[in-house]
């Protein structure tokens, strides 16, 4: 690879986690239909594009079942693979995965309060015996001495 590769690779992945985040942050709202027929438009063979649709669906059904605590982000981590895999293998995916992020990002910003996934990137560093906490959400420290 070229140099600056890394680079694009690193924003490849961002790209992929950001699509990830926008579709999985609409399958428990009413743009889950448009989520679905712009992934399925990413891949280019029909039956690839309607196995794509139908993961959609499913990815929906087992959010809305609310059977695992963890399933929006395990869903999450799955569309970030299979969208960095469509990335590897199609150089005109990038493009309509920026498109995909861009419509579902502006139906999620006219929709204040939607409880959607969003992707949250914590760096931290300690030193000489410091402590670090973090948290996406919610955080209670409880000290006892």
């Amino acid at each position: 690879m070229p140099d600056g590769g890394t680079g694009m690779d690193e924003q490849m992945a961002a790209l992929a986690a950001t699509a990830a985040n926008a579709v999985v942050g609409s399958l428990a709202t009413e743009t889950w239909e448009r989520a679905r027929v712009l992934v399925g438009g990413l891949w280019r063979r029909p039956g690839q594009a309607a196995e794509a649709r139908a993961q959609v669906a499913e990815s929906r059904e087992l959010l809305l079942s609310g059977v695992h605590e963890a399933d929006e982000q395990d869903l999450t981590a799955l569309w970030r693979v299979r969208f960095r895999q469509l990335l590897a293998s199609d150089s005109d995916a990038a493009r309509a995965l920026a498109e995909l992020v861009a419509e579902l990002g502006a139906d999620a910003r006219e929709k204040p309060g939607r409880s959607g996934t969003r992707h949250t990137e914590l760096r931290a560093e300690a030193s000489n015996g410091g402590r670090v906490y973090q948290a996406g959400r919610d955080m209670t420290n409880i000290t006892h001495r």
